[in-house]
């Protein structure tokens, strides 16, 4: 019985390094999409979507982790490392980016092997030493952070939303029907938004949320987290690592490394679009994931937000439940459009 405990308690170790572990496949699953076009679109698809099973396993992992009333530093460690991999589409498209515009003698496959390696290695470590549990008592008695500063976090979100994120994403949402319609929205949005005042005003609206958002992580990784919870943070971590990749790509790359125009074209890979270029097939993720949980995070947040206002929790779960399947419709359309699919009118 004692051997079977110990047994048990080595499964344990392992199961929650997983996320990482299955992070390093990453890469190689979508090689494996690209190569199988050729000859199997069944084995194409089913490796892309395995690809996909990587974030929502490091999601699943850190709710699981988020169950506990009393964690350890080390089930914080281990939620840190899993929200990573549920950034890993992000991650990837950043490694891939920045290492083209260093020159890097490494490719991007091989840092990012190097560092999951290292993450699977440091979070089986982390909870090996975790028999001995150091309890953040301390921690867990603090509020979840300072109000001002959530308040804040909210307010320059909201701004966002006006000044850039809903003409952004109704203007992918145009793709669904044309390239045409995509392209006239764009050129009618781009006056406000890149506007000599209000484009800066974007970028420090967005790097306070990213700078905001790690903070208010990094509090909460030492707290509970039901699924709500667990799914708000899940989707903050990601949206830091897209917010800080998407501006690189578009602000430095784009713009001051290589003169390129952020339109459509680029958005899509073209000419060789996004399912068909074995590096372009990574921003499928990339951008679905973007999309599903940035509207999924502001959903969880209007959540909160109503039940402090005297909203019945079961009722606000509802309406949550209902907003987050709406973001990923509005997410499966706008990668619908992005990759060709168009429906006449």
């Amino acid at each position: 019985m004692k051997n079977f405990r110990v047994l048990q308690k080595e499964q344990s170790h392992w199961a929650y390094a997983t996320p990482a572990i299955a992070a390093i496949f990453y890469p190689f699953l979508l090689k494996a999409y690209h190569a199988a076009l050729s000859f199997s679109v069944t084995v194409a698809v089913t490796s892309f979507l395995l690809s996909l099973v990587i974030p929502v396993h490091g999601f699943l992992v850190a709710w699981d982790l988020g169950k506990k009333s009393a964690p350890t530093s080390a089930d914080v460690f281990l939620k840190q490392i899993s929200w990573l991999t549920v950034a890993s589409p992000a991650i990837f498209v950043a490694d891939g980016v920045v290492t083209y515009m260093l020159g890097s003698s490494l490719s991007d496959t091989t840092l990012w092997l190097i560092f999951w390696i290292l993450a699977a290695a440091a979070g089986w470590l982390a909870h090996m030493k975790s028999s001995r549990p150091v309890l953040l008592s301390r921690v867990a008695n603090m509020p979840t952070y300072s109000p001002l500063l959530r308040v804040a976090h909210g307010i320059s979100a909201l701004l966002i939303i006006v000044l850039f994120l809903g003409m952004h994403l109704t203007n992918h949402l145009a793709g669904i029907f044309s390239e045409q319609q995509h392209r006239h929205l764009m050129d009618l949005f781009r006056v406000i938004y890149r506007g000599h005042i209000v484009e800066p005003a974007i970028i420090v609206l967005f790097l306070f949320q990213t700078v905001s958002g790690i903070a208010l992580v990094q509090k909460l990784s030492a707290r509970p987290a039901d699924f709500f919870r667990s799914l708000q943070i899940a989707s903050g971590a990601y949206l830091i690592f897209f917010v800080l990749g998407h501006m690189n790509s578009v602000f430095i790359y784009a713009r001051k490394f290589a003169g390129i125009k952020t339109d459509w074209d680029f958005a899509t890979g073209a000419p060789t679009g996004l399912i068909h270029d074995a590096w372009n097939i990574r921003l499928v993720p990339h951008y679905y994931l973007g999309v599903f949980l940035v509207l999924s995070h502001l959903t969880l947040a209007a959540r909160l937000i109503a039940i402090s206002h005297g909203a019945r929790p079961e009722r606000a779960n509802v309406l949550a439940v209902i907003g987050i399947v709406s973001s990923a419709v509005v997410a499966l359309v706008i990668m619908l459009g992005m990759c060709g699919v168009h429906v006449s009118t």
